[in-house]
């Protein structure tokens, strides 16, 4: 493993890439829509250049070869090998060929990073089933979530032991009871949005200059750390800089049972808007102890 290498695959924009950067590490940045990489490409050029980062234009796939990949014309972080998502809410969309590699080859040729994150839209599983325990895998990984049991079975089997489910709508963790952060967000988000004339008085007590503003600053909060302020779509933070409490597999498998119920059931949350079926939308991080 090398400490000072994190993957960000499915790079997109480069908004992680640029965290991971500023956080003083070498980034191996894989994404498949070659428009993306050319930007990306003159946005970094410096760090290129010192060879701090490495571009990969290609899609991660079973095997290697040239495959349809499926450009959402709208939202560009909905670009997937799979139509029904890059085609979401009616979106315009098209496919391109691109160039394809397994995950395997990928660390055969660049090695075992100290940080592996992984948004590609649905094809997360083929980096994780990438990954042997005899290799030495990555001290964290995080993924977007799809299949719970078979990312946590999996992960489990290559010696990871702690994990955290972070919400990308806010950061915030997942956790059973609230964490202290979810609960001093849903009391400032119920005082900035509530028209209850305690909630005005209250609003006007703290000197809140518009309530679209407070809320501006309560998300913007959250977005913030270690000198540096997330953009919106990005993953955020991993390891340690994480919110709420490390749990073992099994709790951590109970705690997205519960919430994926409440979805069903059509709870209101700040994790999510029932009326859009993606929008259970939850980054799994897990850590592998020395």
């Amino acid at each position: 493993m090398t400490a000072k290498l994190i993957y960000d695959v499915g790079m997109n924009n480069g908004d992680d890439t640029a965290y991971y950067l500023h956080r003083g590490f070498n980034v191996l940045a894989i994404e498949a829509d070659p428009t993306l990489c050319s930007k990306a490409s003159l946005r970094f050029k410096n760090e290129i250049k010192e060879g701090r980062l490495t571009i990969l234009n290609i899609g991660i796939a079973p095997v290697q070869g040239e495959l349809d990949f499926w450009i959402c014309d709208g939202l560009s972080v909905w670009n997937s090998f799979h139509k029904h998502i890059a085609s979401r809410d009616g979106l315009p969309h098209h496919s391109i060929k691109i160039k394809c590699q397994t995950f395997r080859w990928v660390l055969e040729n660049y090695g075992i990073p100290h940080y592996l994150k992984i948004d590609i839209e649905g094809n997360e599983y083929l980096c994780i089933e990438g990954l042997t325990p005899s290799a030495d895998p990555p001290k964290y990984v995080s993924c977007e979530l799809d299949d719970m049991d078979k990312c946590l079975h999996a992960l489990d089997a290559l010696g990871f032991s702690k994990y955290k489910l972070i919400s990308q709508f806010n950061f915030l963790p997942w956790e059973i009871p609230p964490s202290k952060e979810q609960r001093r967000y849903e009391i400032e988000t119920q005082i900035a949005t509530s028209r209850n004339p305690f909630a005005r008085v209250l609003r006007k007590g703290l000197r809140v200059i518009g309530k679209e503003r407070w809320i501006t600053q309560m998300r913007d909060r959250l977005r913030r750390n270690s000198g540096w302020t997330f953009p919106w779509g990005s993953t955020g933070p991993f390891g340690e800089d994480l919110p709420g409490q490390w749990h073992s597999s099994q709790e951590v498998r109970h705690i997205y049972e519960s919430f994926q119920n409440l979805f069903r059931q059509g709870v209101k949350s700040s994790f999510w808007d029932v009326k859009k079926d993606y929008s259970f939308w939850v980054d799994l991080h897990a850590c592998r102890e020395d």
